[in-house]
């Protein structure tokens, strides 16, 4: 392993680099969350996406604030936007046009914003710029 890409312990309280990517998750979550107040959404199954809107916050600020959580708190947050997209349909209300649009919208940019995320966090550690983290001993 070359001085560049030596391997170093990152302590678990480490505060994470700032990515953009993050921030746009909670704000789409806490869009989620208020969407159905705000727009005034009156289908009964409207109530499916609060709880979703608040997974997106918890793991997005999660990625953002802590570094050794970020990979896998990113991996939650692409899989809570599969999610989201699903449940018009898993949840019945995809004829309700401005509910389901909303969750199709909001879930494919948690999905987008996840993925770009991880393709950087990658790129960063594969040029050097990010430390590679060996397990403790």
């Amino acid at each position: 392993m070359s001085a560049r890409h030596a391997a170093v312990h990152v302590p678990l309280g480490t505060v994470a680099r700032r990515h953009w990517e993050d921030w746009v998750s909670v704000l789409a979550g806490l869009y989620l969350v208020v969407s159905p107040l705000w727009m005034q959404m009156t289908h009964p199954r409207a109530i499916w996406l609060a709880p979703l809107g608040i997974v997106l916050i918890v793991f997005g600020a999660w990625s953002e604030l802590r570094e050794r959580a970020s990979a896998f708190a990113e991996g939650f947050v692409a899989l809570a936007g599969a999610f989201i997209i699903a449940s018009p349909w898993i949840g019945g209300f995809a004829g309700a046009n401005g509910l389901a649009l909303t969750a199709w919208i909001v879930g494919g940019l948690a999905v987008v914003m996840s993925t770009l995320e991880t393709l950087d966090r990658r790129r960063r550690v594969v040029e050097g710029g990010e430390p590679i983290r060996t397990p403790r001993r």
